[in-house]
């Protein structure tokens, strides 16, 4: 049976400033090659992660090949070291262990071979893991102590730097600093005179003034209130630097991990070593200001059903709800000054149902008139076509070193060939994976086009009866991708127009 070589850049790799990804790669692929003549492995395929990901989720070659694993085409698979092939948790690390055990497969590094059928190897196989996790950890702490330690000494250590400032190298040590953008720190001045001055101005109509100027943010794109609302509380601008402010916190959610980074409302604040733009009497005239007119944003859990849902047909941003104590809450596109007219939230909510209904009759017509379903047009022939092209690259790139050993090849020629071969691979490699991805998504497309008429009328029969907005919302996505809405006429408190807008429906399956 064959063997295959998987690659993958470890920690100590990625902070190697000597060599680029590909040329990790490159010496890794050489080494493993070199052991596979000399023990007279036929390699027919070589798996490069080019991805860092701490789990078997990010970790799209690595899930393929433990696919093939457990089909049994692998007599072995050549890793530089067994950590490479699982670092994650403990259920990473079951799965990658199992993998090996029920099909036998080999595990071949340069110091040792490890036979899973052995007990003792399996052992030693899982207590590596088990070690190589400890590392990781540990590492990860290491890591942290020191970003915490560069934060104590005033150092910036984010990755970008905010609007106002740039990221520069400090000059005889380690670490990074912040220097005034000249261009964007006179943005931040001006927006905290205007927002503090005597005849001062409300974001809203900072947001407008700037637009009028023809400034852009960062991105290019307009400003937004919260961009602005973001500037004027981030003490960053008086020399502070955070620690923790935006933690990344771990959640697990139908068996994935989700990492997201919610703004935290304690955390750790020291002086820093850059440049402040602003004084300490103007940000704190702005904080008081700010504490007298604070933003509504939800708190926890979702008030408006159609969140995330409705888009501006002008803008293209997502609508937001406008609360209000006196008046009804409204449904209204964030950019300031647009010219799409907002709508009380609990009109819109309604005919965004009606409509659904008008939608469900014109998609189950247009279902029932429309003809069969044709076979899903598989990509496996192609995929095993790439497979063999890749398999005949790949013996090609071993004679290549055949050849450099026996003389026949200089070690430029020798490059030049290995260049040629491995690029080719890599585009084969891409062509294969954006087939594959075809067919996963062509499935997916017929199971959720089966599923869509039964979940909307679903959702028309227990719509009003459900207890809050949030699964209202959910509801909602299962079934929509957007919905654009548009309303040109009328003024927002114009009664004879509330319900004059119009809303297109863009399933999920568009």
């Amino acid at each position: 049976m064959p063997y295959c070589i998987y690659l993958r850049k470890s920690r100590a790799d990625r902070d190697n400033p000597l060599w680029t990804e590909s040329e990790i790669l490159a010496r890794h692929e050489q080494t493993l090659t070199e052991l596979a003549n000399n023990r007279g492995y036929k390699i027919d395929k070589i798996f490069r992660e080019v991805v860092s990901g701490e789990t078997l989720a990010a970790r799209p070659q690595m899930q393929q090949l433990l696919t093939e694993v457990e089909s049994g085409l692998w007599e072995g698979v050549l890793v530089m070291e067994v950590e490479r092939l699982a670092r994650g948790n403990s259920i990473d690390q079951g799965i990658v262990s199992q993998a090996f055990k029920y099909s036998n497969t080999l595990i071949i590094t340069p110091n040792k071979t490890y036979n899973p059928a052995n007990e003792f190897d399996e052992e030693f196989f899982e207590f590596g893991l088990f070690m190589s996790r400890r590392e990781y950890k540990t590492i990860n702490r290491r890591l942290s102590a020191g970003r915490l330690a560069s934060c104590k000494e005033g150092k910036y250590v984010g990755s970008v730097a905010p609007y106002g400032y740039k990221r520069v190298k400090l000059e005889g040590q380690k670490g990074y600093t912040l220097d005034p953008n000249p261009d964007e720190a006179e943005i931040i001045k001006l927006i905290f005179k205007w927002y503090t001055q005597e005849n001062r101005i409300g974001t809203r109509l900072i947001c407008k003034k700037l637009d009028e100027m023809g400034i852009k943010t960062r991105k290019g794109g307009k400003w937004s209130l919260p961009t602005v609302r973001d500037i004027l509380k981030n003490d960053i601008y008086i020399g502070k630097i955070h620690w923790n402010k935006a933690k990344q916190i771990k959640t697990t959610i139908n068996g994935n991990i989700i990492i997201s980074r919610p703004r935290q409302t304690e955390y750790d604040v020291f002086q820093g070593l850059h440049q402040p733009l602003i004084d300490i009497d103007t940000f704190n005239k702005a904080q008081y200001y700010m504490a007298k007119n604070p933003a509504n944003p939800a708190r926890g859990h979702i008030a408006n059903p159609l969140a995330g849902l409705i888009e501006c047909s002008v803008c293209g941003r997502k609508m937001i709800r406008r609360p209000s104590n006196i008046a009804p809450d409204y449904l209204i596109c964030p950019t300031p000054n647009c010219s799409n007219i907002g709508t009380p939230l609990e009109i819109v909510e309604n005919k965004v149902i009606d409509g659904i209904e008008i939608w469900l009759n014109e998609y189950a017509v247009k279902s029932l008139n429309s003809p069969p379903d044709l076979q899903i047009v598989s990509n496996k022939p192609l995929i095993e076509q790439i497979d063999k092209q890749i398999a005949k690259l790949n013996n090609q790139l071993t004679n290549t070193y055949n050849l450099l050993e026996e003389g026949l090849y200089s070690k430029d020629l020798f490059l030049q060939r290995q260049g040629i071969l491995t690029g080719e691979i890599n585009k084969l490699q891409e062509e294969r994976e954006n087939l594959s991805n075809e067919d996963n998504k062509a499935r997916q497309k017929k199971e959720l086009k089966q599923q869509l008429i039964p979940e909307a009328q679903r959702l028309l029969d227990i719509y009003y009866n459900l207890p809050d907005a949030e699964q209202k919302n959910i509801l909602l996505k299962r079934i929509f991708r957007k919905i654009i809405y548009t309303k040109e006429k009328g003024g927002r408190w114009d009664k004879s127009a509330l319900d004059d807008f119009t809303l297109e429906f863009i399933s999920i399956l568009d």
